[in-house]
This record gives C-alpha cells, sequence and structure tokens, in this order.
C-alpha cells in the first residue's frame, strides 16, 4: 500500500467525520496526518511492517491515529473509516470524489435536499435545486455538472484520474518489484506518466527480456501485492487493478523491440499519428515492434533509432503532443527543457503562519538548500477562508523577512 492510498483513506476519515458533525479537532487531526504520510519520503507501510518504526515520532500522528494506520497495513482497513461508512449513505463518498464537492457542499446537499448519491446530485442539477441554494456561481455549476458527467461515464467517481506524484509511488513500487525477480533486461513506464502529464489515467509498463523469460515476468506481475484484480493475462500483456482502483498495463517485448514499444507506448496519440504519416510517405511502417521496410526491421533497439530513421531529432516525451514538435525535430530546431537545476526561486510559498506546515526560517534554509536565489512568501489573509494572518501580523511577518533578506537569499 502506497503512501498516497493511506493518505486518501485518512482523508476519507476527517471528510466523513465533517460530513458527521464529527469533533472539529479530531477531523484536523486526521487531515494533519493524511498531509504527513502524503509527504512523507519513505513507503510508510514498509517502515510499519518492519516493526521497528514508530509512527508517533511523525508530526501530526498521534497514538490513536498510528494504531489505525498499523492496522490498514496489517489488514487492508482502516477502522475507524469502516465504522464512519457505516453510519452515512455510501453514496456520500462518492460525491466527494467529485472536483467542486467538499465535504461541507456535500453535507448541504445531504442535509436540504436528500441528495445521497451521484444520480441524486444529477436529478438536483437538472431540477436547478443545487442554483437556487445560493452561493453556486456558473462556473462552479458547470465544473460540479462535468466532474458528474464523468462520475456517471465511469460508473464510479473513485475511478478518475491522480496526480502526478501519487501515480510516481505506484510506479515505483511496481518497477522495483518486477526487477527484483529477475531475468528483465529493460523495463520502463510509458504513457501519459512518462510524458509527465499533471494527472494520470493508468499507468503503461515497458520490459524486454528474452521470450523464455515472458512468463514468469507476467505471473510475477499479477502477484504484485496491491493487485486486486487481473483483468486480463496473456504470453506478452496483462492488465491488473491495484486496490486503489488504479489500472497498470503491462507489455512485454523482445530487446529488439524495446525502444519502438516505448515510443509507442509513450503517446500521445496524436503524436504517434503524425509519426506514422511520416513512416508511409517513406513507404515504411512503424508499430510498437519497429520500423520496417517491407518485411524488414530497419530499426527499433532504442527510441533514437525510430526516430532517426524517420528523419527527426529524438523528441522529449513532455513534447509529444503534436503542437509543432515534429516540425521543429525535422529542422533540428527543438527547444530545451528547463531542467530542476535551472530553476532559480519559488514564489508561491506559505509558511505555518496561515496553511503551511513549515516556519518561515525552515523554508528559508530548504530554499538555500536548492540554491534559490529568491522566494516570494504568499501567506493568506483573514479574507481567505482558511487559516490567514492579521494586519499586526503580517507587519511583523515583513519585518522577519527583510532581517532574513540580508543573509544573502532574497526573499520577497
Amino acid at each position: 500500500m502506497q503512501n498516497a492510498e493511506i493518505a486518501r483513506l485518512l482523508t476519507d476519515v476527517a471528510d466523513l467525520l465533517e460530513i458527521s458533525a464529527g469533533n472539529p479537532f479530531k477531523v484536523r487531526a486526521y487531515r494533519n496526518a493524511a498531509r504527513t504520510v502524503a509527504d512523507h519520503p519513505d513507503p510508510i507501510a514498509e517502515l510499519v511492517s518492519g516493526g521497528e518504526f514508530d509512527l508517533t515520532e511523525l508530526p501530526g500522528i498521534g497514538g490513536g491515529i498510528a494504531k489505525e494506520i498499523t492496522a490498514l497495513v496489517q489488514t487492508g482497513t482502516l477502522p475507524q473509516r469502516q465504522q464512519l461508512v457505516a453510519t452515512v449513505p455510501p453514496g456520500l463518498l462518492e460525491l466527494l470524489r467529485i472536483p467542486g464537492l467538499g465535504p461541507k457542499r456535500v453535507k448541504l446537499f445531504h442535509d436540504k435536499l436528500k441528495v445521497n448519491s451521484v444520480a441524486d446530485l444529477k436529478d438536483a442539477l437538472e431540477k436547478g435545486k443545487i442554483a437556487k441554494l445560493g452561493g453556486f456561481g456558473p462556473k462552479l455549476l458547470e465544473k460540479i455538472r462535468e466532474g458528474v458527467t464523468g462520475a456517471t461515464e465511469a460508473g464510479s467517481a473513485a475511478q478518475g484520474r491522480i496526480v502526478l506524484h501519487e501515480a510516481e509511488q505506484y510506479a515505483r513500487a511496481i518497477v522495483e518489484y518486477l526487477k527484483a525477480g529477475g531475468g528483465i533486461d529493460e523495463i520502463d513506464v510509458a504513457g501519459s506518466f512518462r510524458r509527465r502529464k499533471e494527472t494520470i489515467g493508468d499507468l503503461d509498463i515497458v520490459v524486454s527480456c528474452a521470450p523464455s523469460k515472458a512468463p514468469s515476468v507476467i505471473q510475477r506481475f499479477g502477484k504484485f501485492g496491491e493487485v486486486t484484480q487481473v483483468a486480463s493475462q496473456g504470453d506478452t500483456r496483462s492488465t491488473v487493478r491495484l486496490s486503489s482502483g488504479l489500472q497498470v498495463d503491462l507489455r512485454v517485448v523482445e530487446r529488439a523491440c524495446f525502444g519502438a514499444a516505448m515510443q509507442y507506448f509513450t503517446g500521445s496519440q496524436a503524436h504517434n499519428i503524425e509519426l506514422r504519416k511520416i513512416a508511409q510517405a517513406k513507404k515504411l511502417k512503424l508499430n510498437e515492434y519497429g520500423v520496417f521496410r517491407g518485411e524488414k526491421c530497419v530499426s527499433g533497439r532504442t527510441e533514437q533509432d525510430v526516430y532517426e530513421t524517420l528523419g527527426l531529432d529524438w523528441i522529449p516525451p513532455e513534447m509529444r503532443e503534436n503542437r509543432g514538435e515534429i516540425a521543429l525535430a525535422k529542422e533540428h530546431k527543438l527547444p530545451q527543457l528547463v531542467t530542476r537545476e535551472e530553476i532559480r526561486g519559488d514564489l508561491q510559498m506559505h509558511t505555518d503562519a496561515s496553511d503551511g506546515k513549515a516556519t518561515l526560517a525552515e523554508m528559508v534554509e530548504a530554499a538555500q538548500a536548492l540554491g534559490y536565489a529568491y522566494i516570494a512568501i504568499t501567506d493568506h489573509s483573514p479574507r481567505m477562508s482558511m487559516a490567514g494572518q492579521t494586519p499586526a501580523e503580517l507587519r511583523a511577518q515583513w519585518k522577519h523577512i527583510d532581517a532574513l533578506s540580508k543573509r544573502g537569499l532574497r526573499v520577497l
């Protein structure tokens, strides 16, 4: 179980407590614990399983929540969440997955309109009942309406997209697990994950190995600890669904095809269509197995080989959206991507003076460790709905910032 899933379940408890008018201090405790788990650099489940790690040493996690997390890791269920789910209509959790809806709005719909499911919410929207509640402008109503449509089409609001950094945890865990089984020459994650999109619908993993090793790789993949369903399984491909709801697809290819497979499964679809047009114009055929002239494969070992055969420079995955990158690659004019090392500063940062977790001094220290030249502190004022600073507190913070700015880092 990855940190992202543990954090999501802890957040569910906080949301359900808020919907049922639970103790606000308990709500805040679960939210703080969820943030701590989500931000922790190491897999919490592995630390707990080792038996020697004390969860209460982490900020925001007390003895009660530590026991809950331990039970979750050991049994797969969070006791407090199970108790709460039994006391509220099951459809309310689905409503919480819809963009624009939090526990306060879900509680409002439930109390005022008897909305207990996505279907109920859709009906209330169509009859104009939500708009009559007040506080719901056209843009927010449209956002909720889009969320309801997406949830209805998917069959469940929970089966949506996840943010990139959460997908990173699952991708890393599965890759390390497959590597540990041996017999793999190369392995990488393709799809929108490799293109570094903000949200990920599923994961696409590509493996190259000797044909004799493919069956064992496929079998091991289906036995990954978080797999709850093996949707399909063949000689060279398999699709599973994890306990979080995330779908993961595995393709196993021979080593000579690895580059072509990575290019094909990385996408995007629009980018690949344009590449196939270029191949056809050169009387070639491009697919996940390579670039072919007739029946002969002329390239496919690496992505660079594939692009070179098509008369193009290699295109970084982040650019593969068919937005002019192919023409630039043909003319050797592709721009250089900004690297992490080139980032000079951060202009949107919150401290614990409002809704952040670190002190101003800690933020400055972290920025200096990253080699930043400047940062801007943008804490909230009392006009925002979340915690904010009074005018007097802001003026005091300005003086503190002025003092810190004299230490070499420009603090705005």
